[in-house]
């Protein structure tokens, strides 16, 4: 399918997405489709019971209003955007997953927090953007129009993946590239408490600025259009990107390993800090 898939539930945030995932089908020339999910099985806590067809029947109106908004949401988003819609009986995540192995990129939108009312909690969000196949978009926060995209560069294959990615997006958008390299998980005091001195830091800072540089300088090839800065600093890797996408960012981009599905790898500590706390899109792209 070559489509962004979107999945809705009526909140804000479910909104937020769609608006999103409509302006990055029109920027990489894909169609979207708006997925409603609702769950009218029993509860774990009550097997057998059975629910009234009238409660059945509320449960999918509300997933088709929510649909429908969110239909209007995309095309005022992006007008000249081919949409299609569906609603779904089944767990969001799971329906989310099926439905994304052919998708482009999947597209959430979370609470962080969640709410007993909605239907894609910060679990759904960790569990499809853990095991889908592909790319999947976590938005909390719409993020700004003009800012940079920024990547964490490790210089492992699934950085290397990210950094592919980074720098796609950043070309698609117009946008310059921050590109983050953290050589230690320590900041600088923490260091000099290991008796490493200040023109130690120095030179190893110097010396993983020219790995970075190195790391880049394929892609920079591919990309000329992308305007790169590079950041190289002794701290936490989370904390790092976090810093650098500030409130101004556009989009971060992360990697995850393995191929997805339910016995896939989860992901890494950094990536869910990051997922939990930017104030922009986080797209995890997996190796």
């Amino acid at each position: 399918m070559n489509a962004i898939l979107v999945g809705v539930d009526g909140s804000d945030a479910a909104t937020g997405a769609v608006r999103w995932a409509a302006k990055a089908a029109a920027a990489e020339g894909l169609d979207l489709k708006i997925v409603g999910a609702y769950d009218a099985s029993t509860s774990d806590y009550a097997p057998g019971l059975i629910i009234p067809q009238d409660v059945v029947d509320a449960i999918r109106q509300d997933a088709s209003d929510a649909v429908h908004a969110a239909n209007d949401v995309a095309k005022a988003a992006a007008p000249n955007v081919s949409v299609t819609t569906s609603i779904v009986d089944g767990d969001a995540a799971r329906v989310l997953l099926e439905l994304g192995k052919d998708a482009a990129m999947i597209v959430i939108g979370t609470r962080r927090l969640g709410s007993v009312k909605g239907l894609f909690l910060g679990s759904v969000s960790i569990n499809v953007a853990a095991h889908a196949h592909g790319r999947v978009a976590v938005v909390a926060a719409e993020g700004s129009d003009t800012g940079p995209v920024v990547v964490g560069v490790d210089g492992s294959p699934i950085s290397d993946v990210a950094v592919a990615e980074a720098f796609r997006q950043a070309s698609l958008r117009n946008a310059p590239l921050v590109a983050v390299h953290t050589w230690t998980p320590l900041d600088a005091d923490a260091l000099h408490g290991y008796g490493i001195g200040h023109d130690e830091v120095e030179r190893m800072t110097q010396d993983a600025v020219e790995v970075l540089a190195e790391r880049l300088a394929g892609y920079a090839q591919d990309y000329p259009d992308v305007r790169v800065e590079r950041r190289v600093l002794p701290e936490e890797p989370a904390k790092a990107l976090l810093d650098a996408a500030g409130t101004d960012a556009q989009l971060v981009v992360v990697g995850s390993r393995g191929r997805g599905g339910f016995r896939g790898l989860m992901l890494g500590s950094t990536s869910q800090k990051v997922m939990h706390n930017a104030e922009c899109p986080v797209l995890v792209v997996r190796n």
